[in-house]
């Protein structure tokens, strides 16, 4: 991962080709939540702690599409996510997203469980994941700018 320390906000936002390190892949395969910052209408944060998979430098995060983070990125793709864990180690990526319902976001959202769920709690879970209603949507976070700290 290529941290941005040091950079102008106009250098960070032009950053194209992010190289995501070893010790952060690892990191992102642990079990911490990601704090997941929107803008609601009224302009003010909207934080929402939320399960995710990194995947080809990219965030996939599970949800409902009738969740405030889902309408907020709707009008606004613009969201900063927080990967943080209790020993002080956190990665804040900015980014923007696309969103989708269909493409199989059974399977993205099974991959994202299996993380957190293990042994006998996963199907259980998954009981209740299938039981949604009006089914499940995928947020890819597709970063601009990620930086470490603690990390390597």
């Amino acid at each position: 991962l290529r941290s941005d320390h040091g950079r102008s906000r106009s250098d960070s936002s032009r950053m194209t080709n992010l190289q995501i390190s070893t010790s952060a892949e690892k990191y992102f395969t642990e079990p911490p939540n990601m704090v997941l910052a929107t803008i609601r209408s009224d302009r003010r944060p909207q934080l929402s702690p939320v399960w995710f998979i990194q995947q080809d430098n990219e965030f996939l995060i599970s949800t409902t599409p009738s969740t405030a983070k889902w309408k907020n990125l709707i009008r606004d793709p613009r969201c900063i996510g927080v990967v943080d864990a209790p020993n002080g180690r956190y990665l804040p990526v900015i980014g923007v997203v696309d969103m989708w319902t269909e493409n199989a976001p059974h399977e993205v959202t099974t991959e994202i469980v299996r993380k957190y769920k293990l042994g006998n709690e996963f199907e259980p879970y998954m009981k209740t994941v299938r039981n949604d209603r009006p089914g499940r949507g995928i947020i890819r976070l597709k970063p601009e700018s990620i930086v470490t700290s603690g990390l390597d």
